[in-house]
């Protein structure tokens, strides 16, 4: 079934419950979608203008975490998500990780305030930063760790703010 994304009409796919950054891999590809209720015209302005560099950590705990940090302009700052191989259908890990025809490396952001859909951005990233998740992924499909161990881990990476997790990881720049 194709769904439509239309800004101004509600999201068609499950919406987050709570403010921050989910990041899903959809079988069209690495998406992230950022809840922000009572979205106000500033941070409307700061997604569209985008980005100007990013961050990609793999955490250093016996559960590889897959972490990702973008550095918006103010209001918003640097967003955070993290990704989790293991509960994403292997369908769709099996065709990102197929690098054939190329590495896939693009992002579609959209940004919702409630159930509405405020922006939608889609953006290339480094070839290097997708190798590094890659590597990550393939990390946690062979770990055998639970949801809980998984959510211990990121528990303590989340001691640190986002603007400290974006100088912790490996920086790329537009």
């Amino acid at each position: 079934m194709l769904k439509r994304f239309e800004v101004g009409k509600r999201f068609p796919s499950p919406v987050p419950g709570q403010e921050g950054a989910v990041m899903e891999l959809w079988k069209s590809g690495l998406t992230v979608i950022i809840q922000m209720p009572k979205l106000r015209r500033q941070e409307l302005k700061a997604f569209k203008k985008g980005f100007k560099r990013y961050a990609y950590l793999e955490s250093n705990t016996p559960v590889p975490i897959a972490l990702w940090v973008f550095d918006f302009p103010p209001p918003h700052g640097a967003i955070d998500c993290n990704f989790n191989a293991r509960i994403v259908k292997q369908e769709y890990i099996e065709i990102f990780l197929d690098t054939r025809e190329g590495i896939k490396n693009a992002v579609t952001f959209y940004l919702l305030d409630g159930q509405i859909l405020k922006g939608i951005k889609m953006v290339g990233l480094h070839q290097e930063a997708i190798e590094l998740f890659h590597s990550t992924i393939q990390k946690q499909i062979a770990n055998p760790y639970t949801q809980a161990e998984y959510d211990r881990y990121l528990a303590g990476l989340y001691q640190f703010s986002s603007e400290e997790l974006l100088s912790m990881g490996r920086q790329f720049k537009f």
